[in-house]
């Protein structure tokens, strides 16, 4: 039976379309939805975005003052990767900062105190040295503050492992352009750790640095890092990179990519309507969970019939990936979607909690039927993603892809032709099932992995022929996305 606010939310969603955005906003408490279609009305934030860092906010003032058991000994804190894409001036930034401003705040009355902390520990240091007699024993006494903060934005690996050992509930890396984050990884490069770090870190692993620069080891046994920061469409393939596809790091990301690309349009206030207190309703919930008790360290196991749902739906999971055959085609991302999802649930226990008064003796069923709907809105966000980087990078190699494919060939043949003019493993097999679906099909499937071209070879493109020179031995072959011979800025592997 509906409330009456939970009618109204429904009805707002309906008027705004937002079920077409794929968004299951119903899932969210009440008072959060009312918060989010208002955040959407009087500030004009995107919906998509606003509810996904209101979850990353969440799961950052969460930290490690409460975990989830999945199944057994595996237990993780809420920390989430999450990566907001779009065109710019789709709004990425205001709601990024609005709903992490309870956050900031925090940081600001914690960096207060520390330098009050500061000013006592130089008085002390300075009366300690006018003294005589013990003056050396007293100095060594003293505790030199160190600075308790949750939210960075600009930092070094090293910087990053020492303030979390300082805050063990947790911090964020919130940053406004993401690529700084993987850009920071060549500006470190000597004794860069930080992709491996942030691994680690995502599995809920110790954190330890043993350095000669160190004056003591660094060591972490509950790691719980947030990561939130946004990209531009155009710029994802800086971001797709071969390497962090095959480490893992990006199938640990929660993409939202919203539907609708359209900004939308500034609309006056009439003022007949009363201006709700939007900064001081979020500032209460995030309030109640930043003071959550910490170093607790409470465990929450799901109840019976929520760890039962969450169960079978990773078995459907499983299932799916025991029956493919070829191991080429198993996308890695699937198998870590338990843990986004058991992470997620936590978060909306607790964001039940800190709203609508639920308990926090277990994670419940509805936590778990909540996160689960989230996890299929951000695949199928990562979905058109991927679609968007494999249909730029065909568009770009296709010709001289299909150039080296007899006409009759192997999904192998086509992985192995692929790597030669850049193209992903990915992005093949999306190729394939593309080039046999469109309304005039290039290809045809005629057995379980083996296509035919139903259109005849063309002649090789000047790209190609560098290609097919490198095979026989020549000076090195060419990417596909070289330009002809007559361009006057010929370009290379990129």
């Amino acid at each position: 039976m509906y409330d009456r606010l939970q009618l109204t939310n429904m009805l707002r969603s309906e008027v705004e379309r937002i079920p077409e955005t794929g968004l299951p906003l119903e899932v969210f408490p009440a008072r959060i939805q009312e918060l989010v279609l208002n955040l959407a009305r009087y500030e004009n934030f995107n919906v998509e975005y606003t509810a996904s860092i209101l979850l990353s906010a969440v799961a950052t003032a969460i930290g490690n003052s409460y975990r989830i058991r999945i199944k057994g000994e595996w237990k993780t804190s809420p920390s989430i990767y999450m990566m907001l894409v779009g065109r710019p001036g789709l709004g990425k930034t205001p709601p990024l900062g609005f709903l992490y401003r309870p956050i900031r705040e925090y940081d600001d009355r914690m960096y207060e105190k520390y330098n009050e902390e500061w000013n006592a520990y130089e008085k002390a240091l300075a009366s300690s040295g006018n003294r005589r007699g013990g003056a050396a024993e007293e100095c060594t006494l003293l505790r030199k503050p160190q600075l308790v903060t949750t939210v960075i934005s600009d930092f070094t690996p090293e910087a990053m492992m020492s303030i979390h050992q300082h805050n063990p509930r947790g911090i964020a890396l919130v940053v406004d352009e993401i690529r700084a984050l993987f850009n920071s990884v060549k500006r470190y490069n000597n004794r860069n750790n930080l992709i491996e770090d942030l691994l680690t870190a995502y599995s809920g692993q110790p954190l330890k640095v043993i350095r000669k620069s160190e004056a003591r080891p660094i060591l972490i046994k509950n790691p719980c890092i947030n990561i939130i920061g946004s990209v531009q469409t155009n710029l994802l393939p800086e971001i797709f990179r071969a390497e962090y596809m095959a480490n893992g790091l990006l199938d640990r990301f929660l993409f939202v990519y919203p539907k609708d690309r359209r900004i939308s349009g500034w609309k006056r206030d009439d003022g007949t309507i009363a201006r709700p207190d939007l900064v001081g309703q979020w500032q209460e919930v995030l309030d109640r969970i930043v003071n959550l008790p910490y170093p607790a360290g409470v465990v929450l196991n799901m109840a019976d019939d929520a760890e039962a749902y969450f169960y079978n739906w990773y078995n459907g999971i499983i299932e799916e990936v025991n029956a493919i055959e070829d191991d080429a085609e198993v996308e890695s991302r699937k198998m870590k979607l338990n843990g986004n999802a058991a992470r997620l649930s936590l978060v909306f226990q607790v964001l039940k909690w800190a709203t609508d008064g639920g308990g926090m003796q277990c994670v419940d069923l509805e936590s778990v039927q909540a996160a689960i709907r989230m996890i299929g809105y951000y695949e199928e966000t990562y979905r058109r993603i991927q679609e968007l980087i494999v249909a730029n990078n065909i568009g770009e190699s296709k010709e001289a892809w299909l150039s080296l494919l007899g006409n009759t060939f192997t999904a192998g043949d086509a992985i192995v032709v692929g790597k030669r003019v850049e193209l992903s493993r990915r992005s093949v097999y999306y190729a394939l099932k593309q080039l046999c679906c469109q309304p005039n099909p290039l290809l045809e499937k005629i057995d379980h992995g083996t296509y035919r071209k139903l259109c005849p070879s063309k002649p090789a493109a000047p790209c190609t022929i560098a290609l097919l020179d490198g095979e026989t031995g020549g000076a090195g072959y060419q990417s596909a996305k070289v330009q002809c011979a007559n361009d006057e800025n010929p370009r290379g592997h990129e």
